[in-house]
């Protein structure tokens, strides 16, 4: 039990955490456009041009599975991708895909219920009452 309390609590850090990253970054990072250069069984280059000059990053690509496994099948070479980046810092950039969002959200409802499930742990064996 104390140990579920901890895990959940971890996992509700680092989500948060996560979050907050992705949050802040979104505030202040522009947007352009990039194309997909190059593909590989496991990532895929986006390359842009910001202040003048043209970046790339490596992004990995989505799992293979319900709408990641369309979405990972639409990220071709000359596919056009929408990229924020730091107009500060042109190279640190990320591919602006709203799917970034999900696992933090998840990993928070999940630990909460797992620390819910650590402080409860007989809630669900309590016979259902009618008045």
């Amino acid at each position: 039990m104390i140990f579920l309390i901890a895990l959940s609590l971890v996992g509700l850090a680092f989500g948060v955490y996560r979050l907050w990253d992705i949050w802040a970054f979104s505030l202040t990072a522009s947007e352009t456009e990039g194309q997909i250069v190059a593909r590989n069984s496991a990532s895929f280059i986006i390359e842009f041009n910001a202040n003048g000059r043209t970046f790339q990053i490596t992004e990995d690509l989505p799992g293979t599975k319900g709408m990641s496994g369309l979405t990972r099948t639409k990220l071709q070479p000359g596919t056009k991708v929408s990229v924020l980046y730091d107009p500060s810092t042109p190279s640190r950039a990320k591919w602006n895909d709203k799917r970034n969002w999900v696992f933090p959200l998840v990993l928070i409802f999940v630990s909460v219920l797992a620390g819910l499930a650590g402080l409860f742990p007989n809630f669900a064996n309590r016979p259902f009452r009618r008045n």
